[in-house]
């Protein structure tokens, strides 16, 4: 694992800003640069590609082909936004990658104009776009790749992670370790998800599956706000609002919407002088790449994000030599256990 003194060498900041950046630290006083500088080397010091138990595949190259492919890219975070949640960074870094040992040739796209967009040779889009976005990306370009979108396909590729089983094996993870009373704090963009239940994200919906099966659902400590960014400042607030709710009857884990939303319950819990996790457990979900540099380290589950950039661009690249049925594709996820998560606190 890389080292913050590694980042810092990249970065040319000091290991204490580094620090304090990978730790969203509010107080911290420095520029998006500087920050975008961290998180970026942060990645790729620590590119998660393949690494799982299984034994690493070595993944041969596409066939080149003799024409340039030119491909635009449309972020649903861009810039600034990016670094609230570095998540749609860490897939937008897996495209570049791929991009670039194909040959590709990227053109980030801000203004849909139909006359630049119908010069290229496809359109790779990132993030949660609504339905009508798609919709209408998809009318400017027959060779269409959404990344992290959940409507249905309509003639276009998808690449996604399979985030109900994430939540599967962050709540079985708790519950081994003995936690029965295990909060959920988390928020959905509802409007830009897919679905006919009142909560749209797999991750949601999992875990009120799961802890009704098991019989352990407590209705006071399932947080969820709707139409709400998942990001450090919201689980912050979040949390604060369910400690002053639980008052005395704290659960003793919480499963966190994602990784930023985790690290801001974490900022809260330690504000308040309750210990992590011999107190109360705290567990993410996507392993972002700072995720093993907050304190304490976060226990979470993998989201393969470069790897979603990757397919995504062999997606789009074999749509575009050689079209074909569209294509949904749904990333496995890899339980990392660190040091937020343990035994449930004796009571």
């Amino acid at each position: 694992m890389a080292t913050i003194t590694d980042i810092a060498s990249i970065a040319e900041v000091s290991i204490s800003t580094v620090s304090r950046v990978l730790n969203y630290d509010p107080s911290l006083s420095v520029t998006e640069e500087t920050k975008r500088k961290i998180f970026e080397a942060a990645e790729k010091l620590n590119y998660t590609k393949y690494k799982t138990k299984q034994k690493q595949k070595v993944i041969a190259p596409i066939k080149q082909q003799k024409k340039e492919i030119s491909i635009g890219i449309v972020q649903w975070r861009i810039d600034d936004e990016e670094l609230e949640d570095i998540y749609y960074m860490s897939i937008r870094m897996g495209v570049e990658k791929r991009a670039a040992e194909l040959g590709c040739d990227l053109l980030k796209i801000s203004q849909l104009d139909p006359n630049v967009i119908q010069g290229l040779d496809g359109l790779l889009a990132i993030g949660k776009f609504t339905q009508e976005k798609v919709a209408e990306l998809h009318s400017l370009h027959p060779n269409l790749c959404v990344i992290g979108s959940n409507f249905p396909l309509d003639d276009y590729d998808s690449v996604n992670t399979d985030f109900a089983q994430a939540t599967e094996l962050a709540l079985n993870h708790l519950i081994d370790l003995g936690h029965q009373k295990i909060a959920f704090i988390g928020a959905e963009e509802s409007q830009n998800m897919y679905g006919y239940r009142r909560y749209k994200t797999p991750t949601v919906n999992t875990y009120l599956d799961m802890m009704k099966h098991y019989d352990l659902y407590d209705d006071s400590y399932f947080i969820v706000k709707e139409n709400s960014a998942l990001d450090v400042k919201t689980g912050e607030e979040l949390a604060l609002q369910a400690l002053d709710a639980w008052k005395e009857s704290l659960p003793t884990a919480i499963l966190a919407a994602n990784d930023a939303f985790a690290i801001g319950i974490i900022h809260t819990l330690t504000a308040k002088g309750i210990a992590v996790p011999e107190e109360i457990s705290v567990m993410g979900i996507n392993d972002i790449s700072v995720s093993r540099y907050v304190s304490p380290p976060l226990s979470s589950v993998r989201a393969f994000t470069e790897e979603m950039g990757e397919t995504g661009i062999e997606l789009l690249y074999n749509r575009i030599s050689n079209p074909s049925v569209a294509r949904r594709i749904f990333l496995s996820t890899y339980l990392i256990v660190r040091e937020s998560t343990g035994e449930p606190r004796k009571t």
